[in-house]
């Protein structure tokens, strides 16, 4: 889907992953994998209570790793360094890096479904501040109308 289909989100992964239940998903994390693509279009694990994606809230040392990744040494060595190797891997890992500091203002907000509507909540299901099936429902619609194209959502209790 996001190798057809590009991201709409500049802000968010093209491709996010949910999983509720006390079992955890059979198979782990390649189940939302890339498989023989690149890395860019593997899934994203986001978590529906706490940090939707762990160590989002340490501002201080994501601002530190971003100036690192943009500075004009660090930058033009990497970038050497992929035109020698070739592998998109480089890439991937300098937009993942961009990726997580954009995701630091966006992701917060998101994930706090306790300003949805009551009948909303009620009709879902959900209960802000847990981590539940019903939760990550709502959080896979918001996901959605904020341009995430694919949102996988596993369940096994």
């Amino acid at each position: 889907m996001t190798y057809g289909l590009g991201s709409e989100s500049s802000d968010l992964p093209a491709y996010v992953v949910f999983s509720s239940g006390s079992k955890g998903t059979s198979g782990g994390a390649s189940n939302w994998g890339s498989g023989f693509l690149p890395s860019l279009y593997q899934g994203v694990l986001f978590r529906s209570s706490g940090d939707p994606v762990l160590f989002l809230s340490n501002p201080k040392a994501s601002i530190q790793r971003r100036n690192a990744i943009r500075s004009t040494r660090l930058k033009s060595s990497i970038k050497k360094h992929l035109d020698v190797v070739g592998d998109p891997e480089i890439a991937t890992r300098i937009n993942s890096y961009e990726m997580a500091y954009r995701m630091q203002t966006s992701a917060p907000e998101l994930m706090d479904i306790s300003k949805e509507p009551k009948h909303i909540l009620e009709m879902y299901g959900a209960e802000p501040g847990g981590s539940s099936f019903a939760n990550n429902c709502l959080l896979a619609r918001r996901l959605v109308e904020r341009g995430v194209r694919f949102v996988q959502l596993f369940h096994e209790a």
